[in-house]
């Protein structure tokens, strides 16, 4: 990297900057680029590049906070909750995720970032690039740069005409249009992974399918990214000289031809990226200098970086430019050392460009999804050259029908026929057990920064012994990850903590006692091949060094509090399940009775009087009560069985009430089991049906934790209950606004929440 083009170290900075101001905003962070630039310049003095490179990250930084603060000036008019009606047009429609609006009047109307719109489920996509009135509520939920984002809830779509609408979103959506029917009708079963490859359409590729293919490392095949801007640029660059065009004209043809694509399906990120380098390339060859691969990549970050800052923070931008880096530093450095054979010039290429892009994009996928690809290798050699060969067809049989050519039908059941291969192998490769690490933010963070430190102190003097200094490389980023685990499990000790693990529409509440012990209270939902006991709980447990749990308390069967226990006890130890005992044949309840029995785990009835201590906390079961013949099991709800818990240590109470509804709340007020508690776990995702008034107004909680998940379709927590709780004093900590949230407390009863002033 020390021969790497100026541009790459500016965009680097520039970028890093970008991500930290539209995070983090702008001044909490320029305290430690202070710290860490007065000893660049007193080690290497004025002129060093380090010095330049934080000069960089302070512009990126500058720039990335005030990109922020425009975006949060978009929503100060917006409240949470309110009926709006917006008029404008849809840029990009949707059935199964968020459409995309364009405001021409109404709230928000002055903001340049389109509105968000969430359509019924059962409610058909509404037509692109057509005048519309939306009527909807508004909601906010929070970005993965720490931002505020505006959303409205559609309940209702007026169409009007469309003249009104810019002519090439008329266009734009006119294009797409007739290249989704020539794909539904030329390309049969496999349209839905063609609309993915080509026109960056997801909606007609089943949830578990295209799991599969995160699974299996292999979901970037069907994302539009740089290798399908390649095959582009390939066939542009086959159609010009096929045209006898010289080199020049084909070039900069083939530049125009991409950034149409590009445009044409929406401007993805990695597109952009995959677009940007093409240009630099283009300008290189104009110029009659060509240009460098690693500059190239440098001038698109920084492209992006300047006119897109709120992308850089996303996952889509740092996994296209990860991939891209590591295809580019580390294949390069494997195929330079790789033996040579009879086979090298068609088995090294392939292989070194997997390894570079699996290693590089891993933190990246551990601090963003939780997960690893452990098969990412062997899927993208085995599937690459098939969808490379089927892109081509899926392209000409799209242009042949829409110019009406005789024949599109040929290169469509031939790309068919590929793509059906790819889906069948993707597909097995996801379903094999292990092919995925899970892994946390947390860790993906002490791994990469005990690899750089020790690339940095103790690999520079094996320069000439590449194995030797991977290997140092490899022990360093080990050495962090178990010295960070280790000082993680220590920190902590001498208080209680409460961690509400954002797992979405559902619960998975961990408590960490003094002794740094764990107990898990419920384990998150699992729908369809989404399972956050295996994405969200596990990950979470190992980044906070959890090697044992010394119980799982399952509070009732439904869903989303017992879809994600199977997955649990078959990763980490467990003690014993505590549960109601009963159950109505839900799924995940099953599962995790089976998978109990297998572990030889024992479960246990928890019941109301139920209480034992560790390391000094008391734990009490204050709900359900033993069934009766006057209410016998059979003829409760699933949620009048859900376990209560107090959780107390000294002078700290904690109530954790599962989904105990109002009904349970006066049992328990009746029988006086309640006072004041410090943090209350409010019941069912802050549904209307708990948390009464009189219940709140006896726990008098100082701080309020409700587990939901962004943009439920229960509309949790109610504004009635947040009201009340707001009235009673209580700060409200969620998850769908926060993630995961923690909270610890003390013998003498003081309280401390991350972003809160202690009470």
């Amino acid at each position: 990297m020390r021969d790497a083009p100026p541009v790459l170290w500016v965009a680097v900075g520039f970028a890093a900057g970008a991500a930290a101001g539209t995070a983090a905003g702008l001044g909490p962070s320029f305290l430690p680029l202070l710290v860490a630039t007065v000893p660049i310049v007193l080690w290497r003095g004025p002129r060093s590049r380090g010095l330049a490179v934080a000069a960089c990250v302070a512009a990126g930084l500058a720039w990335g906070a005030a990109d922020r603060r425009a975006r949060q000036h978009c929503t100060t008019h917006v409240q949470d909750g309110a009926r709006a009606e917006i008029a404008g047009y849809f840029v990009r429609a949707s059935a199964a995720g968020a459409s995309t609006f364009r405001v021409l009047s109404g709230p928000g109307d002055r903001c340049r970032e389109p509105v968000r719109v969430y359509m019924r489920a059962t409610a058909p996509p509404p037509p692109e690039a057509r005048l519309a009135t939306v009527e909807g509520r508004w909601f906010a939920t929070r970005r993965p740069d720490g931002s505020r984002a505006v959303y409205l809830s559609a309940g209702g779509v007026r169409l009007e005409g469309s003249a009104a609408v810019p002519w090439h979103h008329r266009l734009r959506s006119a294009v797409r249009q007739r290249a989704g029917q020539a794909l539904d009708r030329t390309l049969g079963a496999q349209a839905g992974v063609a609309r993915a490859l080509i026109l960056a359409e997801r909606d007609g590729i089943p949830r578990e399918l295209w799991d599969a293919f995160a699974r299996s490392g292999s979901a970037h095949l069907l994302s539009i990214s740089g290798f399908h801007v390649g095959v582009v640029a390939v066939l542009l660059n086959g159609i010009f000289s096929l045209a006898g065009r010289p080199p020049r004209s084909r070039a900069a043809g083939t530049a125009a031809g991409v950034w149409a694509y590009v445009l044409l399906i929406g401007a993805p990120t990695s597109a952009m990226r995959a677009a940007w380098m093409t240009t630099a390339f283009v300008a290189g060859r104009l110029r009659r200098t060509p240009a460098r691969t690693l500059g190239a990549l440098g001038f698109s970050m920084l492209a992006i970086s300047v006119l897109r800052p709120g992308v850089v923070s996303g996952a889509g931008f740092q996994l296209t430019v990860a991939g891209t880096a590591g295809i580019l530093i580390l294949a390069k450095w494997i195929l330079a050392h790789w033996p040579r054979h009879r086979g090298r010039r068609w088995i090294a290429p392939p292989l070194a460009a997997g390894i570079g892009a699996s290693v590089f994009t891993a933190p990246v996928l551990a601090w963003h999804f939780g997960q690893v690809p452990l098969l990412s290798l062997p899927s993208s050699v085995l599937l690459t050259p098939l969808v490379a060969a089927a892109v081509p067809g899926v392209f000409a049989a799209v242009v042949m029908d829409v110019l009406g050519v005789p024949g599109a039908g040929v290169p469509g059941t031939g790309a068919e026929a590929l793509l059906s291969v790819v889906v069948a192998a993707a597909s097995a490769l996801g379903n094999v057990p292990g092919s995925t690490w899970n892994a946390s933010p947390r860790e993906a963070g002490l791994l990469v920064a005990g690899a750089l430190a020790a690339m940095a102190l103790g690999a520079a003097q094996w320069r000439n012994r590449p194995a030797v200094r991977a290997a140092v490389v490899a022990a360093g980023a080990c050495a962090a990850l178990w010295l960070g685990q280790a000082a993680f499990s220590l920190a902590g000790r001498g208080r209680v903590e409460i961690v509400a693990i954002d797992v979405g529409q559902g619960d998975a509440i961990g408590v960490r006692t003094p002794g740094g012990r764990w107990l898990l209270v419920d384990a998150g939902p699992r729908s369809g091949g989404a399972d956050a006991g295996l994405t969200r709980v596990i990950p979470y447990l190992r980044a906070r060094g959890v090697r044992r749990l010394e119980a799982v308390v399952l509070t009732h069967p439904d869903e989303d509090h017992a879809g994600g226990l199977a997955s649990v006890l078959a990763h980490v130890p467990t003690g014993a399940v505590l549960g109601p005992g009963f159950g109505g044949g839900q799924r995940g309840h099953m599962a995790g009775l089976e998978e109990a029995r297998r572990a030889g785990v024992p479960w246990r009835r928890a019941r109301k009087g139920d209480s034992w201590t560790t390391d000094g906390v008391a734990f009490q079961v204050l709900s359900p009560a033993p069934p009766t013949r006057a209410r016998p099991a059979d003829e409760r709800s699933p949620n009048d069985w859900s376990v209560v818990l107090r959780v107390a240590y000294g002078e700290f109470d904690a109530l954790l009430m599962g989904d105990a509804d109002d009904r349970i709340e006066a049992e328990l007020l009746a029988q006086g089991d309640q006072g004041k508690v410090e943090l209350l776990k409010v019941g069912h995702h802050g549904s209307r049906t708990s948390t009464s008034a009189a219940f709140v107004e006896v726990v008098s909680p100082d701080y309020a934790l409700i587990s939901a998940g962004a943009r439920n379709r229960y509309g949790h927590p109610h504004p009635q209950v947040l009201a009340r709780l707001e009235q009673a004093g209580a700060r409200v900590l969620r998850t769908d606004r926060q993630g995961t949230v923690s909270v610890a407390g003390k013998r003498n009863g003081a309280v401390w929440a991350p972003g809160a002033s202690p009470r």
